[in-house]
């Protein structure tokens, strides 16, 4: 093949441009965003978003003005004008101060695509000539244009904007005059203007809107920027010095005047009912400090958060996550602070509106974590899984912080929103799902009602026994009894009424407790075990006529094609290999489908319990688990299906357990059952994990409790039930004694003769 040039080259359409910016940037906050951190590489630490009216669509104009160092003619055109330009990653800190600059894939400037029609930048180093551009994105529409076609107005010439008494100054003055005039506790860090130099610095003005900006939208801005800088860090966290940089939004007289001012976080922040501060370290062993809103006394919690060795670390992080109750008596206090609340509803939308887990990397947030429409720890799914005792998103409001260097895996999206999904992306939720959980067992356990004594004496460490159903936890009539004694103090007919309709509905909701409690323990997994069973069967069905007619064509293709037969013989056994396990499968768990109870019949305790540890077979083979199963071979009368029960949710709680420990670690399970003296059975299950910590071990029977990152608490409750309501019996948590990890009792004391 002969070819007369031997090379070619891509050529982009001018249209590209707004691919780059109208496309890739999701939405105009973000597109601001992206400006303001342009000024944060610049080193600026004033930066002021200007709204000029009319503020509606195709009119108007928003300016981002920054005292930022500015640029050169020679910098407007080897770097501003340099799409993708390698410029930050040669310099990934800035020129003045230092900072880890933000900017780093050189596409960040196109976002003014997003926000206006007409784009004029303006800009000015110190002792330099001021460099005018202006860019009309309609331009790079036209379909048969190149990039190299379009030209762009590009002005050098002496300073008019940012000179001494010019635009500039008189807008920065204005701006700092309020500063030291507003100045207090809350406002935001801002360096005193520099001295002997230039006015310097950069203007973006975005001329022809593409949105109607309006108090809404103007607030969500707001907010967003709010979180673009963190609130000052605990000082316990050791977080490096926060940047000196401030932004000042400036709207137009009228009604959106009343939103001017600086951008600061809002001082309800400053108040939550429960906080975690700590540290988790690059092999994920954590520090973490627990406090209260009252006179909680605080708890430190010192343990290692990294179940999984074999993932990759994701670094060092520091963690300040708070959480608020949001109920209206726990909000009730937070009225009494003044943040300009004026009511529960308030603060309640408060919290609310800066709800979210943001990520702030060197000091600065990286988009889009911390908005309260992104749940990027899925708190909301694991709330709806254990309502009891999860946080949901819209309470919670924390601040994680990273570094570039620390944490180089840790990587920006090209288009802004988000992380590059990585392993070390997916540990770092791991491991701060952890941290969380620690923070809700801990609320729980301060929320929670004092528990009833176990039903026996023995010197066991606790036992299984009824609490109520979570849907009832805040079902109280203080509020209407506090009406009642504020408004008639003096009558004590009705104080009596009201006495006697307390103790009537609380005794309602009791036995309303009891029934829900044994329904969601026992029926909900009967029912889904019955659908899985009745869909599977049928789908086995359809597996097995299958089967037989590939049968039936191994037969008739094997005198005529030899490979083909072979090939289909091979592909019968195989599937009928599969066939077989999901019949056994099947048959394994028929036991815990909710239909009828079948009659109690002779069982051999060590055979049906063999058979439901088969159950997590696949999980103890690839964990390295050694299950022995010892004891007397108890004969008892009992329904199969009850016993089984009771081991998979145990069984299943060790094999969980023993994938957290090292695996240079020995990982063994005990199950021994024994008849006692006075005639009842024991099924005694003990493993060598790290045990039941102490400051949970009464609480693990609660019905929706859980210490597992996403458990639901149904586990340890089903099996409780099971052996109290069907057998008399108890299940207990003992202390250990043949292995060293957690140890659990079930004692079965009727129908086991």
């Amino acid at each position: 093949m002969k070819s007369e040039d031997a090379k070619t080259y891509l050529r982009p359409r001018a249209r590209l441009m707004s691919t780059l910016g109208e496309e890739l940037i999701s939405n105009e906050r973000v597109a601001l965003t992206e400006l303001v951190k342009n000024a944060y590489d610049a080193d600026a630490s004033l930066v002021v978003i200007r709204f000029q009216a009319p503020l509606e669509e195709g009119a108007g104009s928003v300016e981002v003005w920054d005292d930022g160092h500015g640029m050169s003619p020679e910098t407007v055109r080897g770097t501003w004008l340099d799409i993708a330009t390698p410029h930050r990653h040669r310099t990934p800190r800035s020129e003045k101060l230092g900072r880890r600059v933000l900017g780093a894939k050189g596409i960040g400037r196109f976002s003014a695509a997003k926000l206006a029609h007409v784009t004029s930048v303006t800009t000015r180093r110190s002792s330099g000539e001021e460099v005018a551009l202006r860019i009309d994105w309609g331009d790079f529409a036209q379909e048969d244009a190149y990039l190299d076609q379009v030209p762009i107005e590009c002005m050098v010439g002496s300073p008019e904007v940012f000179t001494i008494d010019g635009e500039s100054q008189e807008l920065f003055d204005d701006v700092m005059r309020e500063f030291h005039e507003g100045s207090d506790s809350t406002s935001p860090a801002l360096a005193d203007p520099e001295t002997g130099e230039d006015p310097h610095g950069t203007v973006v003005r975005l001329e022809g809107l593409r949105q109607h900006w309006d108090v809404e939208s103007i607030q969500a801005l707001k907010r967003t920027l709010s979180r673009l800088l963190p609130p000052p860090p605990p000082t316990e966290l050791q977080v490096s010095d926060q940047p000196e940089f401030a932004i000042y939004v400036k709207t137009p007289p009228g009604e959106l005047q009343h939103l001017s001012g600086f951008v600061s976080a809002s001082e309800a922040l400053a108040h939550p009912h429960y906080r975690l501060i700590g540290t988790v370290a690059e092999d994920g062993f954590a520090r973490l400090t627990l406090r209260a809103a009252g006179d909680v006394p605080e708890v430190t919690v010192e343990r290692s958060l990294r179940q999984d060795p074999k993932r990759p670390s994701c670094g060092p992080v520091k963690l300040d996550i708070r959480a608020w109750d949001l109920d209206s008596r726990s909000l009730q206090q937070l009225l009494k602070l003044d943040f300009g609340a004026r009511n529960i509803t308030e603060i309640r939308n408060l919290i609310r509106a800066n709800s979210g887990v943001t990520l702030y990397r060197d000091g600065f947030r990286v988009q889009p974590f911390g908005e309260p429409e992104f749940d990027w720890l899925r708190f909301d799914q694991r709330r709806v899984n254990n309502p009891t005792l999860r946080l949901s998103n819209n309470q919670v409001v924390g601040f994680v912080y990273i570094t570039a260097d620390g944490n180089p895996h840790l990587q920006d999206r090209s288009h802004r929103e988000g992380l590059i999904d990585t392993p070390e992306y997916e540990e770092l939720k791991t491991l701060i799902h952890h941290a969380v959980t620690e923070m809700e067992t801990w609320r729980y356990k301060l929320r929670r009602p004092a528990s009833p004594a176990g039903p026996i004496n023995e010197p066991f460490v606790v036992s299984a026994g009824g609490r109520g159903h979570g849907v009832f936890e805040t079902f109280d009539l203080s509020p209407l009894r506090d009406v009642v004694t504020r408004r008639h103090p003096d009558d004590v007919v009705l104080g009596r009424a009201l006495d006697k309709a307390t103790e009537t509905i609380n005794e309602g909701v009791r036995k309303v407790q009891d029934i829900l409690s044994q329904f969601s323990r026992l029926a909900t997994l009967g029912t889904l075990v019955d659908v899985v069973l009745h869909d599977g069967r049928t789908a086995l069905s359809h597996i097995a006529f299958v089967l037989r007619s590939l049968n039936k064509l191994v037969e008739r293709t094997r005198d005529q094609d030899g490979t083909l037969s072979a090939a289909l013989e091979k592909t019968h056994t195989d599937f009928s290999a599969q066939e077989a396990a999901l019949d056994r499968l099947f048959t394994r768990i028929e036991p815990l489908s909710g239909r009828r109870r079948g009659r109690p019949r002779e069982i051999s305790l060590h055979e049906t319990i063999a058979e439901a540890v088969s159950v997590h077979e696949a999980d103890i083979r690839r964990q390295g688990i050694t299950v022995t199963i010892g004891g007397d071979d108890v004969r008892v009368t009992a329904e199969p299906g009850d016993i089984t029960q009771v081991i998979i949710n145990l069984v299943g709680n060790s094999v969980y357990w023993l994938s957290t420990v090292p695996d240079a670690a020995k990982r063994f399970i005990l199950i021994e059952t024994e008849r006692t003296a006075e005639g009842e059975v024991d099924i005694n299950v003990s493993d060598s994990g790290p045990g039941v910590r102490e400051e949970i071990k009464d609480l693990i029977f609660d019905t929706y409790f859980s210490d597992k990152p996403d458990g639901i608490g149904l586990g340890l409750s089903i099996a409780g039930s099971v052996v109290k309501d069907f057998y008399d019996g108890d299940l207990y948590l003992v202390p250990p004694e043949r292995l060293p990890g957690a140890c659990f009792k079930a004692r079965l004391r009727r129908r086991v003769g």
